[in-house]
Parts: structure tokens; sequence; C-alpha cells
């Protein structure tokens, strides 16, 4: 009987180490910082006019996410508007003058600004009454500041977020910005009030999808 006890004593002790080891190493996954794969990460977009719209995908340039405890605290994401691309015209001469023009000073002047960047400031999960929008489920609220053409606006919105095996990976739910907050004022109807039907939407819609390395 004495044999028994001892054995289920070094039984539950290794039992323990075991479980004591496992938690150190979740903890290991779990928190520091994690890089964005700029392979794997971008910016969906859509834009609209009366009678149609326009949408595309912009590629991170690099990116950095601060983990504690499984739960993504801060967050510094640049984005290359260098790379902005067309993804629902056919015709390769009206995508080349579209993303010209989106590129011009009369939207985002990428030679002056050829960067934009997210700075994460605060996460927050979400009751499961708050996440629901249609079939897909956000599980945090994200808050941060969003900087373009050098002026920089608060902007909020709810994404999932998960973590595996030491990688992050984040994807939005669709939100709009208003453009006109960043000074891209080309064809608005709130700016310029006598383009009748000629105007362009001020809201931009924008889904982000990241993954750390």
């Amino acid at each position: 009987m004495k044999s028994f006890r001892n054995t289920l004593i070094i039984s539950l002790t290794a039992f323990a180490t075991v479980i004591s080891g496992t938690t150190l190493s979740a903890q290991k996954l779990t928190t520091g910082k994690l890089t964005v794969d700029p392979n794997e990460s971008k910016v969906y977009w859509t834009g609209k006019k009366p009678g149609g719209e326009h949408s595309g995908t912009v590629k991170m340039l690099s990116g950095e996410v601060t983990v504690e405890k499984g739960e993504v605290k801060k967050g510094t994401f640049v984005i290359d508007l260098k790379t902005m691309a067309n993804t629902d015209i056919q015709d390769e001469g009206m995508k080349e003058r579209l993303i010209g023009h989106l590129k011009s000073p009369d939207f985002f002047d990428v030679d002056g600004f050829p960067t934009a960047t997210f700075i994460l400031t605060r996460t927050g999960r979400l009751k499961a009454a708050q996440n629901a929008v249609g079939e897909v489920k956000a599980t945090h609220l994200i808050e941060g500041n969003l900087t373009i053409k050098g002026i920089t606006q608060k902007v909020q919105f709810n994404a999932t977020i998960s973590l595996l095996n030491g990688k992050l990976t984040a994807s939005s739910l669709p939100f709009t910005i208003d453009r006109t907050k960043w000074g891209i004022n080309y064809q608005s109807k709130s700016i310029f009030s006598e383009l009748k039907d000629q105007f362009i939407h001020d809201e931009i819609t924008l889904k982000i999808d990241l993954l750390t390395k």
C-alpha cells in the first residue's frame, strides 16, 4: 500500500510538472510581440458613385502586434498605398486609368504620401448580442488612429481575432470611413453641392485581413 501511495504521489507530481510546463509554453506563445506577414495581409476597399462602384486591395507594408496573455493590446500597421489595385474592372486600360487617378492628388496623392498608418489603441471583447452582423460574428471591438495624407482620425470597427500556435489571425467586418475627414474631397457632394448626380460618395468601405509570421 505504501508503494502504491508513493507511486501515486510521484505520478501526480509529474503530471503537475507537465501541466505547469504547458502553461508556461502557452504564455510564451501568447505574450509578446508578433510581426505582421505582409504577403498574407491586405486591406480591401470599395468606393461608390451613382450607378456603380469599384473595389480593390492594398497590401500591408509592415506591422507589429503586442499580445499579453492571449489578448491584443497594441498594434502598429503600415499600409503601402503604392500597391493599390483594382479587382472589378476587366479592361486593363480602364483599370490603369482608375488606379492612376486614385493615386493622384485628387485622391490619395501617393507620390507625396506613399503610406497610410493605423495605430491600434484599444481592443475590447464583444458580448454575443453585440457581435452579430448577418452570418458573421466578431470577437472584438477595435479602436485606433488612422493616418492618411498626414491627417489622423479615430476609427473603430469589429473584428474576429484568433491566436493559435503563436500566430495571430485577424479579420475585420466591413466598415466605412468618410474620406473627406482625411482631405479627400474630389467630387464630394458634401463639399461641392453643385455636382448634382456627378458626385462620388464620401464613404469608403474597408475590410482588413492580417496574419502574423
